[in-house]
Order: structure tokens, then sequence, then C-alpha cells
């Protein structure tokens, strides 16, 4: 997982519960003297820790976290990387530029991104079928990025999970309903 990824866990920590709480996760899930830099990589289990590190401090799901945590994620990566989020003029725009469009923008930024495979099909004005698969299975927090590009562009969204790789399924089925 890249650092930038850290970075915006970190980012999101600190506001919501302080640097102090940041700190002690780190001492708790991570290597010491471990500093999180945007273009390097580190093992995703330091992310998963971390993660459930925050859902422990919380009292909350894990799912909730990530959710959480994919929402503001959003917000930190468009405002880190604008000349991606600015491409696009909608909600819908966006998504269905996901793989085509925004990833192809990762992998030029960042060497061998592992990013997940994303696919979407407008059923109408209001409902887009979305597909993601990773072998990370962070279907949670993918639900969050598309909340917080929701919020960017001032939508209001509301997302089905029906089908979910937790559950033994191959891909994530996510409906995407708009008002």
């Amino acid at each position: 997982m890249r650092g930038v990824i850290f970075r915006g866990l970190e980012e999101l920590v600190v506001e919501a519960i302080g640097m102090q709480a940041w700190d002690e996760l780190l001492e708790a899930h991570a290597p010491e003297g471990r500093v999180y830099v945007s273009p390097t990589s580190y093992p995703d289990a330091e992310l998963f820790a971390l993660a459930q590190g925050v859902a422990d401090k919380l009292n909350k799901p894990l799912t909730d976290v990530l959710a959480i945590f994919g929402q503001s994620l959003f917000g930190f990566l468009a405002e880190k990387h604008k000349g991606i989020s600015s491409k696009f003029a909608s909600f819908e725009e966006l998504v269905l530029s996901i793989d085509s469009v925004i990833h192809m923008e990762v992998k030029k930024l960042y060497d061998e991104p592992n990013l997940p495979s994303i696919s979407a099909i407008v059923k109408d004005d209001k409902t887009i079928v979305l597909e993601y698969c990773s072998n990370r299975k962070l279907c949670f927090c993918a639900e969050g990025l598309l909340y917080g590009a929701a919020q960017f562009y001032s939508r209001k969204l509301k997302i089905e999970h029906p089908q979910c790789m937790h559950s033994g399924a191959e891909h994530c089925v996510l409906i995407l309903h708009l008002d």
C-alpha cells in the first residue's frame, strides 16, 4: 500500500482523536520509527493493523472505520491530486472513469500500485452498478470513497452492497442510487 494512503489515515486520526492517538497506533502497529512517505510502498498488513487499532480505540466495527476512512480519503486525495480530480464535471463522470482514467493516472504516479478492478454501468439516470474486485477486499473503503466523491460533487448517494467478496463472491456489486 502506498504511503499516501497511510498519510490519509494519519490525517483522519489526528483530526478525529489527536496526534497522541496516532503515535500510540504507530507504536502498537508499525515498525519502530516508521514514517510514511507518500510514494513509498508499505506492507498492506500495516494499514489493516492501524485501521483495526482505530476501530478498537473508537469501539466501532472495522467495516465502519474503513468506510469513514474512505470518505475522508477522497477529499485528502482530491486535494493532493487536483489535476486528476478537476478532470471530471460530475460524480457520474468520475465513477465511470475510475478504471480508464483515474487508475491510469495513478499508474503514472506510482510504480506497481496494485489497484482494484472496477467497472461501472449506468442503469438509468439515477442508478449506477459498480463491480469491485481486489485481493485486498477493501470494498467498504471503496464505499466510503464513493460517498466522499458524492459529497465533493454535492450529490446525495445511497449504496446497496448485495454481493460481497467477504461473503465468498468473486467480486463485490455496489448499486449506487443518486438523488
